[in-house]
């Protein structure tokens, strides 16, 4: 098996959390740098126990997408992490909010970076209308915790230094890089940043109210005001994006009505402004 090309020193010495990333799995390759650190669940390893892989062979993004990693140049990331806090009330038993905070801490790790990237709700981030990075959160619950989530796996996936050929032509005018923005960071600097940004998010969810963070989420995201589209496995949503519920669904107001979508893929593309 190939030796992975992670520099754990210089990840290591960026890093400056408590338990996110002092226990660091890196591979060269997998299939999914989520499935590893359910695995590291079940092999009882601590939390905040992070996967890196230079290249996965099945990495997956929402809706049973599938996640691209350029070998060597991207960041295929997944955290380990324990839940303590009975769940928010609201959607989805109170994961709603998981993968705005894991959004909200990449996009303060790129910034710490040098990039300004835009939130698109509920979990990618854009530079230029292009996606840059993408978040996919999981979560499980044991028999003895009944509705309370017992653990959760956040994974982040982050175009880091792809030049415009690694690129595939389908994602050619979607997708771009830090690299192709200018910027220079390497890989290990990106999953440090993260982490340090993560961690202390991560414990204000744990504390049991996310409103905190929801609000620095609202505060990031640019597209308020302006007409959208969600689509959802019931269909389309279409209105004007006016805010995040309580338990981080995307409120809409539709015909004068407001609606609250839990899930679906956000399209801003060709979206009027509102007024």
């Amino acid at each position: 098996m190939a030796d992975p090309r992670f520099d754990r020193g210089a990840f290591e010495t960026r890093l400056r959390t408590r338990t996110a990333g002092r226990h660091l799995l890196a591979r060269a390759e997998v299939e999914s740098t989520n499935d590893v650190a359910w695995e590291a669940l079940a092999q009882g390893l601590p939390d905040g126990t992070t996967v890196v892989a230079d290249a996965q062979t099945r990495g997956r993004g929402r809706s049973g997408r599938s996640w691209r990693t350029e070998p060597g140049k991207g960041l295929a990331l997944s955290i380990l992490l324990h839940a303590g806090c009975a769940p928010t009330p609201g959607a989805a038993g109170g994961r709603g909010a998981i993968p705005l905070a894991a959004g909200l801490a990449l996009a303060r790790a790129l910034e710490r970076l040098g990039v300004r990237a835009d939130l698109k709700w509920p979990n990618d981030l854009l530079i230029g209308g292009r996606k840059v990075a993408g978040i996919l959160c999981e979560s499980r619950r044991s028999a003895a915790s009944g509705d309370a989530i017992d653990a959760v796996v956040i994974g982040a996936g982050v175009n880091v230094e792809e030049a415009r050929s690694d690129f595939p032509d389908a994602l050619a005018d979607s997708a771009t890089s830090l690299a192709i923005e200018g910027c220079d960071a390497a890989r290990e600097a990106v999953a440090a940043e993260f982490l340090n940004a993560l961690e202390p998010l991560w414990n204000e969810l744990e504390e049991g109210d996310p409103a905190a963070v929801l609000a620095a989420w609202r505060e990031r995201a640019s597209f308020w005001g302006r007409a959208v589209r969600v689509r959802t496995p019931a269909g389309d949503v279409t209105g004007v994006a006016t805010g995040l519920d309580p338990a981080g669904g995307l409120v809409l107001e539709c015909e004068g009505s407001a609606v609250t979508v839990f899930a679906g893929d956000l399209d801003l593309a060709g979206a009027p402004e509102a007024g």
